[in-house]
This record gives structure tokens, C-alpha cells and sequence, in this order.
């Protein structure tokens, strides 16, 4: 599989993750989860490849879906 699809494959789960994803809690355990696992997989996986996946490259869009859900977890509260 090649980069962009990659890229492509991460926007489209970060997008889901970002619209359907509404409860607050759960938002920020599943960020702090992405961030934590990505990071790890970040240091760890390197340019490893599993089922034509490139880890590595998972690994650091993990951390900036996990950051923008991180971000913006009260966004679903009520104003007021």
C-alpha cells in the first residue's frame, strides 16, 4: 500500500473518530490511548511493515487524531 494511501485511510478514520465520537470521557481516553500507543509504536516500529502496512507511519497519524480528539473533547458539551 503506498503512502497516501495511508494518509488517506488515517484522515478518513480521524475524521469518522471526530464527527460520531461524542461522549467527552470516552473522547479523551481514546485520545490519550492513541497518543500513548502511536508514541510507543513511533519508537518502536520504525519501518516495519505488517500486512502491507507501514506501521511507522500509522503509528504518528495515531498520534495526531489522538491530539486533535484531545483538542477538542468539549466539543459536543452543552454552552451554558
Amino acid at each position: 500500500m503506498s503512502d497516501l494511501a495511508h494518509l488517506i485511510l488515517a484522515l478518513a478514520l480521524g475524521l469518522l473518530l471526530d464527527r460520531l465520537l461524542r461522549p467527552g470521557a470516552l473522547r479523551t481516553a481514546l485520545a490519550a490511548a492513541l497518543i500513548g500507543v502511536g508514541g510507543l509504536g513511533a519508537v518502536l516500529a520504525g519501518q516495519t511493515h505488517w500486512l502491507g502496512l507501514d506501521l511507522g507511519l500509522l503509528s504518528v497519524m495515531a498520534v495526531g487524531i489522538g491530539g486533535a480528539l484531545m483538542a477538542r473533547r468539549r466539543r459536543f458539551a452543552k454552552q451554558g
